[in-house]
């Protein structure tokens, strides 16, 4: 047994699928596989099933994957303590990240990070996909956190790491919309619905392209504000859509103003979270630190 193999099977238990594990850890789906079976060998027990829903839990798996779980998070603060006890980390380090991971686990992250080195000048900045891709390949940043897009080809330059942290879409509706009640909504469905536009690279292509293939959408407003987003569709002024990663914690949907269902096409994939960095940089560990306090407060934001 081994952290590799550990870190594989949290891989599995976040994105419920063998084959988006392996794209996000960057392994192919053998080597993966092969992984968990020898662990399975080892402790005697399957951990995994697959079904039409996915690679699931096993009965044994679901008691024995929490220690798996704790053991990680364990390791995680073990490397931040000895990682913070080291002097050898100074200067600056300049991230870019997107909307949804700056409201969400980085904050935390961050806030962590810079009370275990206030020696470090941590210089943050949020922009879109393509920016931070773009910034990232220039060296104008030293981290880029964002969703690895299939347009993105990473280069041999590059060094990608997973954050373990996924985000499906769903739409936001006023809690007593008949919408609330449905199973799932696409676009063509409420295509004449009045609708909130988050104001975002990622969102505006997808309108767009159903909007050139199905006709225009009845769009109320855009805002790249998600306070207003929110609030504007607890007020019933119409729906919107986000990923699930922003619904976390979101007051309006605890206080059940709005509801959320599950989004069917365009919207119907899912974003991988990753850190990228340029190889051979003279902060790797510096950059690896702060990736792993976005790791482990992503793992604890996401069991929370």
């Amino acid at each position: 047994m081994n952290f590799e193999q550990l870190h594989y099977i949290k891989a599995v238990v976040e994105y419920k699928s063998i084959t988006h594990a392996s794209e996000a850890l960057h392994i192919s789906q053998s080597a993966l596989s092969q992984s968990i079976a020898n662990l399975e060998n080892e402790l005697g027990h399957k951990l995994f099933t697959r079904s039409r829903s996915g690679t699931l839990p096993t009965e044994n798996g679901n008691k024995l994957i929490p220690f798996i779980l704790e053991i990680l998070e364990s390791e995680s603060k073990l490397r931040q303590t000895v990682n913070s006890l080291s002097a050898t980390l100074r200067g600056t380090l300049k991230i870019a990240t997107t909307p949804s991971l700056f409201m969400t686990v980085i904050p935390q992250a961050l806030s962590l990070f810079r009370k275990d080195y206030p020696q470090i000048d941590v210089q943050i900045m949020e922009a879109e996909n393509n920016e931070i891709f773009h910034l990232v390949q220039t060296k104008e940043i030293d981290i880029g956190l964002f969703s690895l897009m299939d347009k993105h080809e990473t280069s041999s330059d590059m060094e990608v790491y997973s954050l373990f942290l996924s985000s499906s879409f769903k739409a936001i509706v006023p809690i007593h919309s008949k919408l609330a009640f449905q199973e799932s909504v696409s676009l063509e469905d409420i295509q004449d619905t009045p609708f909130i536009l988050f104001d975002r690279e990622f969102y505006n292509v997808n309108i767009e392209k159903f909007e050139a293939q199905r006709g225009p959408l009845n769009i109320l407003f855009t805002t790249k504000n998600p306070s207003v987003l929110f609030r504007s569709v607890s007020e019933g002024l119409g729906f919107s859509i986000v990923s699930d990663l922003m619904l976390r914690n979101d007051p309006h949907l605890q206080a059940k103003s709005i509801a959320a269902v599950p989004m069917g096409y365009p919207f119907n994939g899912e974003l991988q979270f990753v850190g990228m960095t340029a190889k051979n940089n003279e902060k790797k560990q510096l950059t690896e630190t702060f990736i792993s306090y976005v790791r482990n407060n992503g793992y604890t934001s996401f069991s929370n």
